[in-house]
């Protein structure tokens, strides 16, 4: 009985090595790099060397720069079954490749996020996403399923009670020095007649477990979505006033430098001072004002031009004429930019059939991709339960854990 018991613990061993001499370990790299991840977390089980193999960094970085070239669309809504004080969030992926004889694309569902309470899901930096979840700040692979909760800082500000704060959270990366960083930033406003705000920011880096404290600028409140492009987070804040009065500017932090700048946004540009959409367009950041395009004819575009010398350019596209038709009484809107140097034109709302188009900046071109497999909900509910958003993501095996590794 011990001899077969041995035998077969031999013939294992053997099984595991011998691999190597079936498939060279370049070929089995190039297999594997193309499989989606969640092949990959299946494949990883079969033996130990294909689990090291899978795990390694090179491969993770391998892997992620040829997810690159087949990037998929992020979708998200809340889940209109769950508690309102709990929340949820459902998350799904579609491809953004041309549909193959018109066939819909089909949404993968990854999973349902529970405890979801914040405004929106962040953009994606490698695979990965930022949320808040119930005085948590949570940073999840939605390919891996994996995720990781760091608690929001307290406030520093002492004695005097204060009547109001606000408390927002971006999601940023640095190329340079391959990390990945959350800006906290707390505006404190204190007293009643003569109130005082007070801004305190504060800087997590992915790999470590301890916010820090940088140097901040003049108070301000986070209006919309961030940006993050060049290794710079962007978004648009109304200073120091929460009824929308006050003066707009674009916040500039560089995630490398943990400094921040404030960028005065041109007054002929509060048109979009409701609705406006940061992207990347032609190498410079551009707000695109979203409600324009509602009118199916055209939309502006401002593009801060230079950078240090606060200019800004405005450029006006017509859409084309066969626009309106093609949309229907579908309202869409402009949702972000893809790898592709398309725009994204999506449905705010979830509704059937779900199409979203992609539109051509350089050729006034544009393409029409319905999207199905979303999760069936009530269509008696409120639109405010069933509020959709899109982003450009890929698929990455990028570990939670290992994040300060990558350096």
């Amino acid at each position: 009985m011990r001899k077969r018991s041995d035998r077969t613990k031999s013939s294992r061993t053997r099984d595991d090595n011998d691999d190597s001499t079936i498939v060279p370990e370049e070929l089995l790299i190039e297999i594997l790099k193309r499989l989606p991840v969640k092949s990959l977390c299946r494949f990883s089980c079969v033996c130990t060397r294909w689990r090291s193999l899978i795990s390694d960094p090179r491969f993770v970085d391998s892997h992620l720069a040829h997810s690159a070239t087949r990037p998929k669309l992020l979708v998200s809504f809340p889940d209109p079954h769950a508690d309102h004080r709990e929340g949820g969030l459902w998350l799904l992926s579609a491809d953004q490749s041309e549909p193959r004889n018109g066939q819909p694309q089909i949404a993968t569902p990854h999973f349902l996020l529970r405890a979801w309470t914040g405004p929106y899901v962040s953009q994606s930096h490698d695979g990965l996403i930022c949320r808040e979840v119930g005085g948590h700040v949570n940073i999840c692979n939605p390919s891996t399923g994996k995720h990781a909760a760091f608690r929001i800082p307290g406030t520093t500000a002492r004695s005097a009670p204060w009547s109001y704060f606000e408390q927002t959270h971006s999601f940023g990366y640095d190329p340079v020095e391959r990390k990945h960083k959350v800006l906290s930033t707390r505006v404190i406003s204190k007293g009643r007649l003569n109130r005082r705000d007070i801004l305190e920011p504060r800087v997590l880096t992915l790999g470590t477990k301890r916010w820090r404290r940088v140097e901040g600028c003049a108070p301000h409140y986070k209006k919309d979505r961030e940006f993050c492009f060049d290794g710079v987070v962007y978004y648009t804040a109304w200073s120091s006033s929460r009824d929308c009065s006050g003066d707009m500017y674009l916040v500039a932090f560089d995630v490398r430098m943990e400094s921040f700048r404030m960028i005065t946004v041109p007054a002929r540009a509060h048109e979009f001072r409701h609705k406006g959409l940061l992207i990347e367009f032609e190498g410079r950041l551009a707000i695109v004002d979203c409600y324009t395009a509602l009118s199916c004819a055209k939309f502006y575009i401002w593009i801060l031009e230079d950078f240090d010398r606060e200019i800004w350019k405005k450029r006006v596209f017509v859409l084309p004429r066969c626009w309106k038709e093609m949309v229907g009484n579908c309202q869409v809107f402009p949702a972000g930019m893809v790898r592709s140097g398309e725009l994204l034109f999506a449905p705010q709302t979830l509704s059937k059939p779900v199409c979203v188009f992609y539109y051509n900046l350089k050729t006034n071109g544009f393409r029409r991709s319905e999207i199905c497999g979303l999760p069936e909900h009530d269509m008696s509910l409120s639109p405010a339960y069933c509020l959709l958003t899109f982003s450009d993501y890929v698929e990455s095996l990028l570990p939670l854990g290992g994040l300060s590794s990558r350096n």
